[in-house]
């Protein structure tokens, strides 16, 4: 079953650009190369330009644990996580989709492959470009869980 992971963090307005630029650095080093990952991306608050919201999905939760856990990954996400001033973690499971445009009572809009026997792992295209994972830093104000 899919994972999706949630990072919501805070970057001051005198490190955006850091924090982009860090960004854009190691997002297609993710995408090309970690196993298990699908998609990322990386939003900015319509109300609070310091507050951010960067998304990943996952083929597995073991796939998104196993790249975390790793010495790369932190090296990777260093740069970025230095220009938080809070962090927070979230991890879900992906229980259905539905694609845009989908008319009302087709099941096969959920995205979790209708035509599957019941209990098959659900098919997932990837549609967004990836962006890197973000680890919270250590003292991280809201920490979620680890």
């Amino acid at each position: 079953m899919r994972a999706r992971i949630v990072f919501l963090v805070r970057v001051p307005a005198e490190r955006r650009e850091d924090f982009l630029a860090a960004y854009e650095k190691i997002r297609y080093q993710v995408s090309g190369g970690v196993p298990g990952h699908l998609n990322d991306q990386v939003c900015q608050s319509l109300t609070d330009p310091e507050q951010w919201l960067i998304t990943s999905e996952w083929r597995r939760p073991a796939d998104f644990l196993a790249w975390e856990a790793t010495e790369e990954h932190r090296e990777l996400v260093r740069p970025m996580r230095e220009c938080m001033t809070e962090a927070r973690s979230l991890r879900f499971l992906v229980r259905a989709e539905t694609a845009a445009g989908a008319p009302v009572g087709d099941e096969a809009s959920a995205g979790e492959g209708a035509d599957a026997p019941p209990g098959a792992e659900p098919r997932m295209e990837a549609r967004v470009e990836a962006a890197p994972l973000v680890e919270p830093p250590a003292a991280a104000v809201g920490r979620g869980p680890a």
